[in-house]
């Protein structure tokens, strides 16, 4: 009788183990299928919630030269090609075909250029370059042979260094360049709302800081595609806030300076 009761109670133990068990294993499904379902609704709400504005963020990338700056009393100084390029770059040159100076006007090459054969400038481009005025732009087109830095083989090749003629002191806004790229990106947002990324273009800003600190011959090179914002990049430049610092020349005199502002999608 005894064993039969022991038997009895055993099987009920069991059986009421299994049950909770079971049940343990459908809460814990129904918590998982639950968790799952809510983490779909809120992957789904973030999909498909409406975005009311979207503001283009990387926006100005400059403001500065046109090219690569170059200190007029350096140019003065520059006899060879060497002077403009590394070290490193002039070694792999082995010998050249032509050397080339040409100003580049209304961000195309010109006619004004002259021609040499070597890496010495000549009498000619010499002048060229000494009497060319601040924010003149040009470019050196050096068509050579060199070593191939892995094969060691000669091949031809070239480089087209782009400069721009800056005072030994750079105009500077007061509060500073990156001070001068906020104030144009907060004050241009309302204009670049909904601006559709893959119909910008890269827009050039050209302006002259004069030697009395005020901004002059503001001028768009190339539109952005999108008018409201060249007209409203426009004003705000025109219209800087605070005040700026003239460039000054090797002599210490103040000069007029013309820097560009880069804004729209990234370009040359």
């Amino acid at each position: 009788m005894k064993k039969n009761i022991i038997i009895l109670g055993t099987v009920l133990i069991t059986l009421g183990l299994t049950a909770f068990g079971v049940r343990n294993w459908n809460d814990s499904t129904q918590d998982q299928v639950q968790t799952l379902v809510s983490d779909d609704v809120a992957i789904n709400t973030q999909v498909i919630g409406p975005i009311n504005k979207r503001i283009f963020s990387d926006f100005i990338y400059d403001v500065g030269p046109r090219f690569g700056p170059i200190k007029k009393g350096d140019l003065d100084k520059a006899r060879t090609f060497d002077d403009f390029i590394s070290d490193e770059h002039a070694k792999q040159i082995v010998s050249y075909k032509s050397l080339s100076v040409i100003y580049i006007i209304n961000d195309k090459q010109s006619d004004i250029r002259e021609t040499g054969y070597s890496d010495a400038l000549t009498a000619a481009q010499l002048e060229l370059l000494q009497s060319a005025d601040y924010s003149t732009n040009f470019l050196i087109r050096a068509e050579y042979q060199q070593k191939n830095k892995e094969t060691g083989v000669l091949e031809d090749s070239y480089s087209t260094p782009h400069l721009t003629i800056v005072p030994e002191k750079q105009a500077a806004y007061v509060y500073g360049k990156d001070a001068l790229i906020e104030y144009l990106k907060e004050n241009s947002q309302r204009v670049r709302t909904n601006v559709i990324a893959d119909k910008l273009q890269p827009a050039k800003l050209f302006f002259t800081v004069t030697k009395i600190g005020t901004i002059e011959n503001v001028k768009l090179d190339r539109s952005s595609n999108f008018p409201a914002v060249d007209k409203k990049m426009i004003e705000l430049i025109s219209k800087t806030t605070g005040t700026w610092e003239p460039a000054k020349s090797l002599k210490g005199e103040k000069v007029d300076q013309e820097l560009v502002v880069s804004f729209g999608l990234m370009g040359c």
